[in-house]
C-alpha cells in the first residue's frame, strides 16, 4: 500500500488542506500542537471510520463546524483508490455521513460498514475485524500512536497477551478454550440433572420386583374365582332355558288371544265395507244409466286438417318474410341510386382525376340514376300488393286454425266422458265380485274364532313366576362373584399399567445413565485432553512467534541504545525484560528515551512479526510513526537513522517535531498553525 493524497476539510485544525505522500520517507514536521497527528487521525478515519473509545466524531470535527470529510488516494498493486468519509453535526453528537469508494475509476456510494469491509477486503485483512472497534493490524503494524504501545507495554501480562493473540490472529485458540470451558460448565449442569434422575434406579428396580409378586397373588386369587362363576353361569343358562319355553306357551296364549281380537275386528270391518260396497254399487248404476242418455260421437280427422293448415301457415309466412325482405332490398337500391344522382348534381372536378367534369356526363349519370328510381318503385308496389295478399291469407288461416282447435277440445272432452263410462263400469264389475269374496271370507273368520277359542284354557303363570325366582337368585350369586372378580382385574390391570410404568422409568433412568457415562467421557476428553491440547498449540505458535519477534526487538533496541550496561529482551509473556548491570529493573525505572527506544522496538519488532505472519496483507508497505523520538538524546536521533535505513519499508510517514530528523528523510512536509487553522508553510 502507497499513500498517494489526503485532503482534509473541517478536521480539527484544518478548515481546508490537502496534501500530498511521495515515496520514501516523509517528515511531518512543526510544533508541538501544530496539527501534525491529525494527518494521521485522518488516514486513521477514511480507512475505518469511527472507533468507539479511541477515535470520536467529536474529536475529529473542527469546532463550530456542522460538517467535514476525510479523502484518501492511495494504490495497491498498481491500482488506485479513492475513499472519502464524511461527518456531521447533530444535536446531541458528531456522526458518520455519506461516503464513497473509487476503484479503479468507478465511485461507489456507500455506508460506512460497506466502506470497512471494501478496506478490510483491499487490504486483505481478516473480515472478523468487520465487526471489531479497532483495526488492530493496522494499528499495530502501520500506525499506532507513541503513547498507546507505551500501554502495551505497562498493561497486565494476561491484557498483552490477549492484545497479541488478537495481533497475531492466534486469539482463536483462547476462544476455542473459553468456548471448551463454557460447554464443560454446560456438561457438568447437565450432568448433576442427570445424577439427580438416576439417583432412585436402585429403588425403582426392588419396586419392580415387588410389583411382579403382587400381581402373581392377585392371579391366584382370579383362578380360584373362575370356577365358580362357570358353575353359576351353566345354573342360570339352565333355568333360562326351562323359563323361555314356558315363555314360548304363555306367547302362544297370548298370539291366540290376540289372534281372536283381530279376526274379530277384521270381521268388523269386512261387515262395514260390505255395506259401504252395496251403497257405492247402487250409485254406479244410476251414473252408467246417465252417461248412456249422453250422445258421445268421435271426430278424429280434426288433428290432421290441425296440421295441414299449420304447414300452409308456416309456408305462407315463409313467402311474407321474403316479400319484406325483397321490399327492403328495392328501398335500399332506391336510397343509393338517388345518393348517386344527387352527389354527381353537386360534382364538379373528378376526385381521382381531379378534371372538370362535364354538365352533359352529370346530366347522363342523372337521367340513369331516375330511370333506375323509377323501375325500383315499380317493383316495390309490385311486391307490396304481394304483401297485401299473404296477409290476408294468413289472417284467414288463423281464424281457420282457431275454430278447428276449439273443436279439438271438444273432441278432448269426449274422450274423458266415454273414458269415465268405461272406468264405472269397470268397477261396477269389480265391486260385485268384491262383494262374493267378502261374504265368503266373513263365513271362514267365524269358523277361525271359534277354532281358537277351542284351544284357551290351560293356566302356566304360577309355574313361570316359580322359575323366574330362581332364576334371580342364580343371577344375583352370579353378580356377587362377578364384581368380585371384575375388583381382582382392575386391581391387576393397574398393577401392570404401574408395572410398565416402572419398566419404562427404569428404562429411561437406563438410558439417562448410559448419557451420563457419556457426559463423564466427554468431560474427561476436554478438560484433560482438548484444552490442555490448545493451550499447547497456543503455546507453540506464541514460542516460535516469541524467538522471531525477540530477535527483532533486542536488534532494534541495540541500534537505539548504545549501551552494554543496559540490555532489553522479552520473556514468554512478550514483557520486557530489563538487565542494567546484571541486574533485573523494571521498565517505570527507565529514563524517557530508554522507554521511547523500547517501545519504538517493541513497535518495529511487531511490525516485522506481523507481516511475517500475514503475508498476504497489503499495509507491509507502509509505516507510519507518532512522535517516535520523545525524550531521545542526540545520540539515540542519530542512531534513529541507522535504524530507518535498516527496516528498508518503502514509505515511512515520521510526525515530529525535532529538527534534526530532517537530515535523515527524503521528504518535509512542514506546518505552522496560524490562530486555530494548520496550513502548511
Amino acid at each position: 500500500m502507497k499513500l498517494k493524497k489526503i485532503k482534509l476539510y473541517n478536521i480539527r485544525s484544518y478548515v481546508e488542506q490537502e496534501f500530498e505522500f511521495p515515496s520514501g520517507s516523509t517528515l511531518l514536521w512543526g510544533n508541538i500542537g501544530s496539527g501534525k497527528s491529525s494527518i494521521l487521525l485522518g488516514i486513521d478515519f477514511a480507512l475505518f471510520g469511527l472507533q468507539r473509545g479511541n477515535l470520536t466524531g467529536a474529536s475529529l470535527l473542527r469546532n463550530g463546524a456542522e460538517q467535514g470529510y476525510v479523502e484518501l488516494s492511495f494504490s495497491i498493486e498498481d491500482k488506485d483508490y479513492v475513499i472519502m468519509r464524511a461527518l456531521k453535526r447533530n444535536k446531541s453528537s458528531v456522526v458518520q455521513d455519506f461516503g464513497y469508494i473509487i476503484k479503479e475509476g468507478v465511485k461507489e456510494e456507500k455506508t460506512a460498514i460497506e466502506l470497512k469491509s471494501d478496506i478490510l477486503n483491499v487490504l486483505s485483512y481478516p473480515k472478523e475485524l468487520l465487526t471489531k472497534n479497532k483495526a488492530l493490524i493496522f494499528r499495530y503494524t502501520v500506525y499506532t500512536p507513541q503513547e498507546e504501545m507505551k500501554n502495551i507495554l505497562l498493561g497486565g501480562q494476561e491484557e498483552r497477551l490477549d492484545t497479541l493473540r488478537k495481533v497475531f490472529a492466534v486469539d482463536k485458540y483462547k476462544k476455542i478454550k473459553d468456548n471448551a470451558k463454557i460447554v464443560s460448565s454446560k456438561i457438568k449442569e447437565k450432568r448433576k440433572f442427570y445424577e439427580g434422575f438416576v439417583l432412585d434406579l436402585n429403588e425403582k428396580e426392588l419396586e419392580r420386583e415387588r410389583s411382579k409378586q403382587i400381581i402373581e397373588i392377585e392371579n391366584s386369587k382370579l383362578k380360584l374365582l373362575i370356577p365358580k362363576i362357570e358353575l353359576f353361569k351353566a345354573e342360570i343358562e339352565k333355568k333360562k332355558h326351562e323359563v323361555k319355553i314356558v315363555e314360548e306357551k304363555i306367547n302362544e296364549e297370548k298370539k291366540r288371544k290376540k289372534e281372536i281380537e283381530l279376526k274379530q275386528l277384521e270381521l268388523k270391518h269386512l261387515l262395514m265395507d260390505k255395506g259401504k260396497d252395496g251403497e257405492k254399487l247402487e250409485f254406479l248404476i244410476k251414473e252408467i244409466e246417465e252417461l248412456a242418455l249422453e250422445k258421445l260421437e268421435l271426430d278424429e280427422k280434426i288433428l290432421e286438417r290441425i296440421d295441414e293448415k299449420n304447414i300452409l301457415l308456416k309456408d305462407k309466412e315463409r313467402d311474407l318474410r321474403l316479400v319484406l325482405n325483397k321490399i327492403q332490398e328495392l328501398k335500399t337500391r332506391k336510397i343509393h341510386s338517388e345518393h348517386i344522382g344527387n352527389k354527381v348534381l353537386k360534382l364538379n372536378n373528378c376526385p381521382t382525376c381531379f378534371q372538370e367534369v362535364s354538365q352533359e356526363y352529370k346530366q347522363k349519370v342523372i337521367d340513369k340514376s331516375n330511370i333506375e328510381v323509377s323501375e325500383y318503385e315499380k317493383e316495390q308496389r309490385l311486391f307490396e300488393n304481394k304483401q297485401k295478399e299473404f296477409d290476408e291469407d294468413i289472417s284467414k288461416l288463423k281464424l281457420e286454425l282457431e275454430e278447428l282447435k276449439k273443436n279439438e277440445r271438444d273432441l278432448k272432452i269426449i274422450k274423458m266422458k266415454i273414458l269415465e263410462r268405461d272406468k264405472k263400469k269397470k268397477e261396477y264389475e269389480e265391486i260385485k265380485v268384491r262383494l262374493e269374496g267378502v261374504k265368503g271370507k266373513i263365513g271362514e273368520i267365524n269358523v277361525h274364532i271359534m277354532s281358537l277359542q277351542e284351544k284357551i284354557g290351560e293356566d302356566i303363570e304360577e309355574i313361570y313366576n316359580n322359575l323366574k325366582q330362581d332364576l334371580e337368585r342364580f343371577e344375583k350369586n352370579y353378580r356377587e362373584v362377578d364384581i368380585e372378580k371384575h375388583k381382582l382385574e382392575s386391581l391387576i390391570q393397574h398393577l401392570n399399567i404401574r408395572l410398565e410404568e416402572i419398566v419404562k422409568e427404569i428404562e429411561k433412568k437406563k438410558e439417562i445413565k448410559n448419557k451420563l457415562d457419556d457426559l463423564n467421557r466427554k468431560l474427561f476428553w476436554l478438560s484433560d485432553h482438548f484444552i490442555p491440547l490448545m493451550d499447547k498449540m497456543e503455546k507453540n505458535i506464541l514460542f516460535k512467534v516469541h524467538y522471531e519477534f525477540n530477535s527483532y526487538f533486542e536488534k532494534w533496541f541495540k541500534i537505539l541504545i548504545d549501551n552494554e550496561n543496559l540490555q532489553m529482551r522479552l520473556d514468554e509473556s512478550y514483557s520486557p525484560q530489563i538487565l542494567q548491570n546484571g541486574y533485573d529493573i523494571d521498565y517505570i525505572f527507565l529514563s524517557g528515551g530508554e522507554k521511547t527506544a523500547g517501545a519504538l522496538a517493541y513497535r518495529l519488532a511487531l511490525n516485522q512479526v506481523v507481516n511475517s505472519l500475514n503475508s498476504g496483507i497489503k499495509t507491509r508497505d507502509l509505516l507510519i510513526l507518532d512522535e517516535p523520538t520523545d525524550g531521545f538524546s542526540q545520540e539515540q536521533l542519530d542512531r534513529l537513522k541507522i535504524l530507518m535505513e535498516e527496516i528498508k519499508i518503502p514509505q515511512v510517514i515520521i510526525v515530529s517535531h525535532e529538527p534534526q530528523i530532517e537530515s535523515f528523510v527524503d521528504n518535509i512536509i512542514k506546518l505552522e498553525k496560524f490562530g486555530h487553522e494548520t496550513k502548511l508553510t
